[in-house]
């Protein structure tokens, strides 16, 4: 029986000195890297945190990639950080720089686009405000298989980008530029309510995922005002789903061949950061303050299209 409870006392003084020496690795990994320095660091869609982890200390910004990645774990699970292109301070300890991209916001920049410009004009200035190079750019706004990815009949976007202020993320791909512009014109029209911008981006971003039509309205109304110049409808029906256009997203999956509207920056804002939802349809649910009610399947969908009634009221 003595024996026995050496060997436990034995084994518990072990696991004691094991846990302090975890312990005391643990607080000397946590200390800043040296040569630490602020730097420009930029985070993938989708990246999973191990490789996140692993880049930051080849970048000397974390001196080991297991302990910030379990510091950043005890606080925020095992989602991967937020996309973008982030200015990460230098000289931080794992610990603070964990905390610090809990609520870390990628960097932007304002663009504006003057009226008559050209597409090689506009490449130069994304290029000079650090937001596409301007060859990226270029390439995707000529060419043909790229540009059929973005919608329909056409083979340039040559004069398809509004003349606006816009706000980027800094170094976004120059696909994403171009959806992301077509998409955030399709927000503009839906949205009435700005907090739900956001949510309603999500909506369509799933259904581009998922290869599913984008069935918004919004581009109905923009066939039936634009570009056959009649009234704008009260309601929309079936039959002007069936009008056959490269615009017309109930008949047509992906984005349409270039933006309906001009976007603001909420509407831009929304289709550079969607919400992160499940929801694939959404419709009217308060048509004075324009707010709608989301849904993740097509039954709660048809309950919530029944309970609005003949109340449908689109954004003038």
């Amino acid at each position: 029986m003595k024996v026995f409870l050496r060997i436990l006392l034995g084994l518990g003084l072990t696991g004691i000195l094991a846990a302090g020496g975890l312990v005391a690795w643990a607080w000397t990994e946590d200390r800043p890297p040296e040569g630490s320095q602020t730097a420009r660091f930029r985070i993938a869609a989708g990246e999973p945190l191990a490789t996140t982890a692993q880049r930051l200390a080849e970048a000397r910004l974390v001196r080991n990639p297991l302990v910030f990645r379990w510091l950043y774990q005890v606080w925020q699970g095992d989602g991967a950080f937020p996309s973008g292109t982030f200015e990460v301070p230098g000289n931080q300890s794992a610990r603070d720089l964990a905390a610090w991209f809990r609520h870390a916001k990628p960097l932007e920049v304002r663009v504006t686009i003057p009226e008559g410009w050209t597409a090689t004009k506009i490449a130069r200035l994304l290029e000079e405000k650090q937001v596409v190079s301007a060859r990226a750019f270029l390439t995707v706004v000529t060419h043909p298989v790229l540009i059929g990815s973005l919608g329909q009949g056409l083979s340039s976007l040559e004069g398809r980008l509004f003349p606006d202020t816009y706000l980027f993320p800094v170094d976004t791909p120059a696909e994403e530029v171009a959806r992301r512009i077509v998409l955030a014109s399709i927000v503009e029209r839906e949205y009435r309510d700005p907090s739900e911008a956001s949510v309603i981006a999500s909506v369509f971003a799933n259904r581009l995922e998922k290869g599913i039509p984008l069935a918004s309205c919004a581009t109905i109304e923009y066939i039936l005002t634009e570009l056959l110049g009649r009234p704008h409808p009260k309601r929309i029906f079936f039959v002007h789903t069936q009008i056959p256009s490269p615009y017309n997203t109930y008949l047509n999956k992906g984005l349409p061949p270039g933006p309906i509207a001009n976007p603001g920056l909420t509407a831009l804002k929304a289709a550079f950061e969607p919400a992160q939802t499940n929801y694939l349809y959404f419709v009217v649910s308060d048509p004075i303050r324009g707010s709608h009610t989301f849904s993740s399947n097509y039954s709660q969908h048809e309950q919530a299209r029944e309970a609005y009634l003949n109340t449908f009221v689109t954004k003038g």
